[in-house]
């Protein structure tokens, strides 16, 4: 829809300036007297179908000096009406136009669509959750591995596999033994509770919990 009148928006609420509909309707008396005759004949009623006010400095020579009203859409519609012939015609048109689509958007949801919102918004969250528990997977795992060799409580974690101090202390000895058997390099990396722990091939990892029934 064309914008044939500026539609502004003044405390909240949308409003059109009396001097941009003046001069849209092309009439003819000056806008203040003009304007009194109509609301008048309207009845409308100050600060409830319009508001008087005075046009800032920046909007010409002497603007300040300018009264000017904001009326309601309702009470546009209605001095176009009054104003009559085919530029009022219009006006009131497309003022109609507007509210109409005002009540649109306004429009209370239904049920349904409440729920397919909720839904909506529902997977969004448990995206975004996924997406941050394995970013913190990965942090936690960055912190116990390099490069191709992880500790078991890095893979562990890396793999979201939930294990105990003894367990882990099994794993590794099981590790450790397939390391030696075929030759394999163990890395080691400090750690702040047992000094030193040791790092695996993530090969032998995989071979170690798939043995212990951890990764299906």
């Amino acid at each position: 829809m064309n914008e044939l009148i500026k539609i502004q928006e003044i405390n909240g609420n949308k409003a059109v300036s009396a001097r941009e509909l003046h001069q849209f309707l092309e009439a003819g008396s000056n806008v203040n007297t003009w304007f009194n005759n109509q609301a008048e004949r309207a009845m409308l009623v100050e600060n409830e179908d319009f508001v008087r006010f005075h046009k800032s400095e920046s909007e010409g020579r002497g603007g300040q000096n300018k009264v000017d009203y904001a009326l309601t859409l309702s009470a546009a519609k209605e001095i176009s009406m009054l104003n009559g012939g085919d530029k009022g015609k219009q006006a009131r048109t497309y003022f109609i136009s507007c509210e109409r689509k005002l009540q649109e958007i306004a429009k209370p949801m239904s049920t349904l669509d409440l729920l397919e919102m909720s839904i909506k918004q529902l997977r969004e969250q448990e995206q975004r959750v996924s997406i941050i528990e394995s970013d913190v997977r990965e942090l936690k795992a960055d912190r116990n591995t390099r490069s191709d060799y992880f500790t078991i409580v890095g893979y562990a974690v890396l793999n979201d596999i939930k294990i105990g101090l003894k367990q882990a202390a099994n794993l590794g000895r099981k590790a450790s033994r397939i390391c030696n058997d075929n030759g394999y390099e163990m890395e080691s990396i400090p750690d702040p509770r047992f000094g030193r722990v040791r790092m695996y091939p993530i090969s032998v990892l995989d071979e170690v919990f798939e043995i212990e029934n951890l990764i299906f």
